[in-house]
């Protein structure tokens, strides 16, 4: 995101304008009353934008370089994505007072059943570590992990099979 600003109130608002799309859209799910959200993006529902929700102009704002590292590290991401048609989860949070209280099993059951009832398996890309193994309790395994170009994050690609 840059260097020029305070990193956290950066992604805070990245995720805010990111939010404020992904709710027009129908994306976002609740758990316990707004403690916990998951965006889950059904398969093919991508092509359909004009742009995705991760991809505007307020948000390249806030980097550096009005977002070509930050467009470049997408497009890397989405390079490591399948090629087949899959749910995707996007993102998911629990407010830290509500962890371990099943807000972020609902949330990722919930996405897993969409997959299921559409029979077609789901992918997801986390850049940490502890949230390898939480996936993996619910069936998402390692496809591939890499360091992100220019000095970027360890990304690991999980997939998810019915």
């Amino acid at each position: 995101m840059g260097e020029t600003r305070d990193p956290t109130e950066q992604f805070t608002q990245c995720f805010a304008y990111f939010l404020e799309i992904a709710l027009g859209l129908g994306l976002v799910s609740e758990a316990g009353r707004a403690s916990g959200a998951a965006v889950w993006i059904p398969p093919g529902r991508l092509e359909g934008w004009a742009g995705h929700p991760w991809n505007q102009p307020r948000i390249h704002a806030l980097t550096g370089d009005g977002g070509h590292r930050y467009d470049a590290f997408w497009r890397w991401v989405d390079a490591h994505g399948p090629s087949e048609k899959l749910w995707q989860l996007d993102s998911i949070a629990v407010d830290p007072s509500w962890q371990h209280r099943g807000f972020g099993r609902a949330l990722i059951l919930a996405g897993l059943a969409w997959a299921r009832s559409d029979g077609v398996g789901a992918f997801l890309s986390t850049g940490t570590e502890h949230n390898v193994s939480f996936y993996e309790k619910y069936g998402f395994r390692v496809v591939d992990s890499a360091h992100a170009p220019d000095g970027g994050p360890l990304i690991w690609f999980m997939r998810w099979e019915p």
